[in-house]
């Protein structure tokens, strides 16, 4: 967050502040990788028997 902040923001005691901050921030907290489950392995679909009889979709965000 700090690196982010740096480039358009800048105050004496910046880095102090912004990790004080993030320390106290339950929502930082949470959004840590270390807290985050690791993703698991891919897993193949089965085939179905019939057309349409199973239908899937992965959405992506960002």
């Amino acid at each position: 967050m700090y690196q982010d902040l740096r480039k358009d923001f800048w105050w004496s005691g910046m880095k102090r502040h912004v990790a004080e901050y993030v320390a106290s921030c339950l929502t930082c907290q949470k959004a840590k990788v270390e807290h985050q489950k690791p993703a698991g392995l891919l897993h193949s679909l089965d085939i179905p028997e019939w057309k349409w009889d199973s239908i899937s979709m992965d959405f992506i965000t960002g």
